[in-house]
């Protein structure tokens, strides 16, 4: 069966998703989390989100959008991140881009030789404080 509606593609990166396109994405995945595979039930939260994030290169588009249970949204998030970073940091080492360097200051000079050996030993209670 052809299409009637023609599919959202987001103008932006940050453009939100219209009601219309929150229900066709709850009916194609038949109100199911993408991650855990569970029935969200329609009092639960849920959120459209990209199956492949736009900092990974995905789409503000329709077929990239689906559901995800509110115990999911976190640890897709953590795995973003984690990829985007392991990208950004191969990248840099690749064009020889290094952090910069975490010593800030001289450090510390070097300390006196301690003489306790030679010392003479005072007890406390023959110490005389002035």
């Amino acid at each position: 069966m052809a299409r009637s509606v023609p599919e959202w593609i987001g103008k932006t990166d940050d453009t939100a998703v219209p009601p219309r396109v929150r229900l066709r994405v709850w009916n194609r995945e038949e109100g199911k989390c993408h991650r855990c595979r569970r029935n969200i039930p329609s009092d639960d939260a849920w959120i459209i989100e990209h199956r492949q994030a736009i900092i990974l290169g995905g789409a503000n588009a329709e077929p990239n959008l689906c559901l995800s249970c509110s115990w999911c949204k976190p640890a897709k998030d953590a795995e973003d991140a984690a990829a985007k970073s392991k990208i950004a940091s191969t990248r840099a080492k690749h064009l020889g881009i290094r952090p910069p360097s975490r010593i800030r200051s001289a450090g510390f000079g070097k300390a006196a030789p301690q003489r306790s050996a030679t010392r003479e030993i005072v007890r406390k209670s023959e110490r005389i404080d002035p």
